[in-house]
């Protein structure tokens, strides 16, 4: 499974009109991709990092599955009438593929917080980094902050390049243990093995604005 992740940057202000736009086209995806089986799609918007920014999301079974759906929504007379009020909204984007190591069942619904921590891995320790933030899952799960746990590598841009994303339904349980968590002696001893494998890392904050399923997730 792969993630491609479209990031826009909406011109400013215009953020909430862009994103209604798109949630037009999103509603007719199952009629405009009648055959493809599991492709999802998520759009996003900032809660942290640039302003006005929105993130769409299409999950699908290979990279070949994505250029199989582009071709249909270029051809699509519906795409091509939206896509003339779409250009008045954006202003720059840029495109990222993602190996999907560990799948998730979906966010829950529009309006849910999304936490996205990126690791930069060693070199050549990007499997003992999926596997290690893999078990981080299951601490954020234990602890009550998060769920839903999703890790990407890349297939595109840098390399070397470990992606968690989680949904959380409280920014500020979520630092209260951001600030405690060095006190668990569980989690102690699994940030000292991160050390190996990990030499940095940022986090990011998204709202889920629309999501639509087409078929059941992997397993």
């Amino acid at each position: 499974m792969v993630v491609v992740r479209d990031t826009f940057r909406i011109r400013f202000g215009k953020i909430d009109q862009a994103v209604e736009h798109f949630r037009g086209l999103a509603s007719e995806y199952p009629a405009i991709f009648p055959s493809m089986e599991g492709l999802r799609f998520e759009l996003m918007t900032d809660i942290s990092g640039p302003m006005f920014t929105v993130y769409e999301y299409s999950i699908l079974p290979s990279i070949q599955s994505w250029e199989d759906s582009l071709q249909a929504l270029f051809a699509s007379a519906r795409f091509q009438e939206w896509f003339k009020d779409w250009k008045q909204y954006v202003e720059d984007g840029s495109r990222e593929f993602f190996h999907i190591e560990k799948d998730n069942a979906g966010w829950s619904a529009p309006g849910a917080v999304i936490v996205r921590s990126c690791f930069r891995a060693l070199e050549w320790r990007v499997r003992d980094a999926v596997a290690l933030i893999s078990d981080h899952g299951d601490l954020l799960a234990d602890s009550g902050v998060a769920t839903r746990h999703r890790v990407l590598t890349d297939a595109s841009g840098r390399m070397f390049n470990v992606v968690q994303e989680v949904e959380t339904t409280d920014l500020r349980a979520w630092e209260e243990h951001r600030r405690t968590m060095f006190s668990d002696p569980t989690f102690q001893s699994w940030f000292h093995r991160l050390l190996t494998c990990v030499s940095g890392g940022t986090h990011e904050f998204y709202s889920v604005a629309a999501l639509a399923p087409f078929g059941p997730p992997a397993a």
